[in-house]
């Protein structure tokens, strides 16, 4: 499978494509070439327009006299796509008297070098960072400067990087809550591992818990892609749908949401609504910082209903045998088993 440019790749074909449409040599054939490249990838088109108007933008910024201004004028040379004027002159703008010592064609690529640096730069130097972390038994919540927020679970890492153009966040490990304000024009994205998770505006949980990935949205609407390089069609989530997902095979599975479950760990209690038992072990096993290992035939199926306590959680897991037809033994090592009765 073909992968994806790279950003600074895509920026490199763009000012190609910038330079070469200068050239007097252009044919209408070249002009069909670019535009079905433009056509391609909407990415194209973007990164085009970005870059032509920040040549417009750098074409009108004054700079300081020179002492080569002093010299007689050159007849200034028209651009190659405007019309000569009919009579007088033209004063030459500050790209011509910056450059005036070179030849055209080496101004044209000097500034394209300028402006796809300065592109490139100003698109990917973050406005507002910030890097959370937490540990055992703890959540810490993070204000944003949109007004959207972010509550970290615990044992969880994150960070924020907000761009003139784009809002990422990297979730290294754990789980967090996310509640996004609306910005089309600068898209909320969340990061983990290969997979992302791309929002406008909702609210959504996401816990990047090798070997799976899991997106529960409680409001709005989220995009998941198994592989964020892959040119493959995104999953769309709305609210009360959730994800688990397994990057390494890029197989994932649907469920439903109910919304007391989405986040609830934030209220300091984890809401179970006949959930299996083989995910109410694992889930109460991260709480307790032990293993709850299951043991029998068909008794990872079993499906339970009730309320624990985040901060507590072994006194749900002791409570089971009034539930279920299984024991709760204690181990040495401070774990527990579950087995049929």
């Amino acid at each position: 499978m073909t992968q994806p440019p790279s950003t600074v790749e895509l920026h490199e074909t763009a000012a190609d494509w910038f330079l070469r449409r200068r050239d007097e040599r252009w044919t209408p054939a070249d002009e069909a070439d670019f535009e079905r490249w433009l056509a391609a990838d909407p990415a194209h088109r973007e990164t085009y327009a970005g870059l032509a108007r920040t040549w417009d933008d750098f074409a009108h910024v004054p700079r300081p006299a020179l002492a080569a201004d002093a010299a007689p004028a050159r007849p200034p040379r028209a651009p190659v796509d405007a019309p000569l004027p009919r009579t007088g002159h033209r004063r030459p703008g500050p790209l011509a008297r910056l450059f005036g010592a070179l030849p055209a064609p080496a101004v044209v690529a000097a500034c394209v070098v300028l402006i796809v640096g300065g592109w490139f730069a100003w698109d990917n130097v973050p406005r507002y960072s910030a890097e959370l972390a937490t540990a055992h038994g703890q959540t810490e919540r993070l204000e944003l400067p949109d007004g959207s927020s972010i509550v970290l679970n615990m044992d969880s890492r994150l960070q924020v990087r907000y761009y003139p153009r784009r809002r990422e966040v990297l979730l290294t490990q754990g789980e967090a809550f996310f509640h996004v304000e609306p910005g089309p024009e600068r898209p909320f994205t969340v990061l983990a591992g290969n997979s992302e998770v791309r929002v406008v505006g909702t609210a959504f949980n996401v816990r990047a818990a090798p070997p799976r990935l899991v997106v529960k949205v409680l409001e709005g609407k989220v995009e998941v892609r198994a592989d964020k390089a892959a040119r493959q069609n995104p999953v769309l989530l709305t609210a009360r749908q959730g994800l688990i997902l397994d990057p390494d095979s890029r197989r994932y599975q649907t469920i439903e949401a109910a919304a007391d479950t989405i986040g609830d760990w934030r209220g300091g209690q984890l809401v179970f609504r006949r959930a299996r038992l083989a995910e109410v072990a694992e889930e109460l096993g991260r709480y307790l910082g032990r293993s709850v290992t299951l043991q029998g035939s068909g008794i990872a199926d079993l499906r339970v209903s009730g309320y624990a306590a985040t901060q507590a959680p072994e006194s749900f897991l002791e409570s089971l045998p009034d539930l279920l037809p299984v024991r709760v033994l204690r181990r040495e090592d401070g774990g527990y088993l579950v087995a049929g009765r």
